[in-house]
């Protein structure tokens, strides 16, 4: 890799060293981060590459920033891997007072005046074609495994519980059309730069902002994934805080929150964790099981979460009515 990166690049690679989850290496000037790459087309990456350096111009602060082979090329090989060196950014220390709601409705603004067209990476309108997708591919999947016998146990919780969730899922893209039909886009709703997915971790490991990490989407996906992981990660914890402080830096429309509300029914921690135990090597399986597990015994709660983000909101903004979905557990 040392030699590979050298010859590519032009760089003297001094030290190789683990950054958050990548590996990165020092030169006497920088430091860059190794990303790993094959899943993107290089149609991609120059989509990301453009997003990357406008909010540079923009000053947006923490920005990786992709440097190019000495062929001017984004990506190199190595071992049949493809790979982008990102540049990590210096630092000019954290803000005196720093909020990651404000932070990232200034990071959104800022994405939405990106002047030049998008297309590979954009997501924008099409949520609903994407997840009719994502759905009739697990039903085709769990059609089959219906008629399979023996099952293990990670089969069986699938088989039991994919109608419950198949139920969201429809939900979820009629509360979507529904809301594309009776409700206004507003300024705040046009595309930006997101992030794949948003949590509260995002900018923090490995401390940086990083392009290969973004879509061009609705700014109501971080918010939506945002709001997903913190119910992971505390339960019905709601982190009101954030919200208050993105929508004190943008002000958002009706159709923004039913955007995030419609995001939030459809059960993408579903699919993600059978997706990846069905993928996974048989030695990272038991993580997934045991997520799937967790997941099923706090089903209610979910719901419960989600029909609390609805009363929270009408409570709080006084304007915006989020219509209900009456068999979401009330309390």
């Amino acid at each position: 890799m040392k030699n590979v990166i050298e010859e590519t690049f032009g760089l003297t690679v001094l030290q190789f060293f683990d950054y958050g989850q990548y590996k990165a290496f020092r030169t006497r000037r920088k430091i860059c981060m190794i990303v790993p790459v094959s899943h993107l087309e290089e149609d991609e990456l120059y989509e990301m590459y453009q997003m990357g350096q406008h909010l540079l111009e923009n000053k947006e602060r923490n920005v990786a920033m992709f440097l190019l082979t000495k062929q001017g090329t984004l990506s190199f090989y190595y071992e049949k891997e493809k790979f982008v060196l990102l540049q990590v950014p210096f630092y000019s220390g954290p803000s005196k007072v720093y909020s990651l709601g404000r932070s990232l409705a200034q990071f959104h603004q800022k994405g939405r005046t990106l002047a030049v067209k998008i297309s590979k990476t954009n997501r924008i309108g099409k949520w609903k074609s994407l997840w009719e997708q994502r759905l009739d591919q697990l039903e085709v999947f769990w059609r089959g495994k219906v008629n399979i016998q023996p099952l293990n146990h990670f089969d069986k919780m699938f088989v039991e519980s994919f109608p419950y969730y198949l139920g969201l899922c429809e939900n979820a893209i009629q509360y979507l059309v529904d809301t594309e039909i009776d409700d206004e886009p507003q300024p705040v709703d046009a595309a930006t730069i997101c992030h794949h997915r948003f949590t509260s971790e995002t900018w923090k490991s490995p401390g940086c902002k990083i392009p290969t990490e973004w879509v061009f989407d609705h700014a109501g996906r971080d918010l939506a994934e945002y709001i997903r992981d913190q119910f992971d990660k505390n339960n019905e914890v709601f982190d009101a805080a954030f919200l208050e402080d993105y929508d004190r830096t943008a002000r958002l429309s009706s159709f923004f929150w039913r955007l995030v509300y419609s995001r939030l029914l459809f059960p993408l921690h579903y699919f993600e964790c059978i997706e990846n135990y069905y993928l996974s090597k048989e030695e990272y399986r038991d993580e997934y099981e045991k997520k799937l597990e967790k997941m099923l015994q706090e089903s209610g709660k979910y719901e419960r979460y989600i029909s609390s983000f609805s009363s929270l909101l009408s409570m709080r903004t006084r304007k915006i009515y989020l219509p209900r979905i009456h068999w979401l557990s009330p309390s």
